[in-house]
């Protein structure tokens, strides 16, 4: 009989365990400013420097050394925060039009943004930077732990166009993290996988595709990849892992 009731007492305590287990998968992933050394780390930070990119070219030529360098602009004054400060608008012609109204209004380019003020019209810009969809970022919880825009997206106040300066691909933010002893955990980028317990590659087919990875070997690949991070990062890097590594702008 007490042989009974201590395989129920082991029973009942493993299932406890593996509840708790399911418990942290479902956990959101921790705020990167609670576990970095100090703000004044996180300001000295920086994801690495790329070089040999051109700016793209733009449908309105805007020259942010004139407006932050020169104008003293804040980056917020044109990149008004959205969900909370986690994303960052690219600002449109109503926004350009509360300076502009007044100011330069003889040149083409803001004759053109008048114009498409006047007309709800979007101008399209071109992106440098951006977060695939299966990243979870928040510029709120960089920033509010002493980051810096600079530290990501290079120099802009010196820049009379805007080229792709840093890494912000998994092995530049990963770098960038191990400076100030940041979190970099699979649960710290990648939110889906504490929701389902499941590789975001294997709930986005989409994805896939388009980073042209066959279904059958995505797990294979995540794997290689998470190994040769741990043994040094990007450095040794197959080329198959080397595509998430620097996975393209979806």
């Amino acid at each position: 009989m007490k042989k009974l009731l201590l395989a129920i007492a082991l029973m009942f305590a493993f299932a406890l365990g593996a509840h708790a287990q399911d418990d942290s998968m479902g956990a959101p992933p921790q705020n990167d400013a609670a576990q970095v050394a100090s703000p004044a780390d996180v300001a000295k930070a920086s994801a690495p420097t790329v070089t040999g990119n051109t700016a793209p070219g733009q449908p309105i030529n805007f020259n942010h050394q004139l407006h932050v360098g020169t104008a003293k602009l804040q980056c917020n004054d044109c990149h008004e925060p959205n969900r909370g400060g986690a994303t960052l608008a690219i600002p449109q012609p109503s926004k350009c039009m509360l300076c502009h109204a007044a100011i330069a209004t003889d040149k083409p380019d803001i004759k053109h943004l008048a114009d498409a003020a006047k007309n709800n019209e979007l101008i399209q810009w071109v992106r440098v930077y951006r977060v695939p969809s299966f990243v979870t970022f928040s510029h709120k919880t960089h920033t509010s732990a002493g980051a810096t825009c600079e530290a990501c997206h290079g120099p802009v106040a010196q820049r009379t166009a805007i080229a792709e300066e840093k890494n912000l691909h998994m092995a530049g933010c990963i770098s960038c993290h191990q400076q100030v002893n940041a979190p970099a955990t699979c649960d710290t980028c990648h939110a889906i996988m504490s929701k389902n317990g499941q590789s975001p590659f294997d709930a986005d087919k989409t994805v896939l595709a388009r980073l042209h990875v066959p279904m059958a070997s995505a797990h294979t690949v995540v794997a290689d990849m998470h190994r040769s991070l741990t043994d040094s990062l990007a450095a040794t890097a197959t080329s198959s892992v080397a595509i998430y590594l620097r996975a393209p702008a979806l």
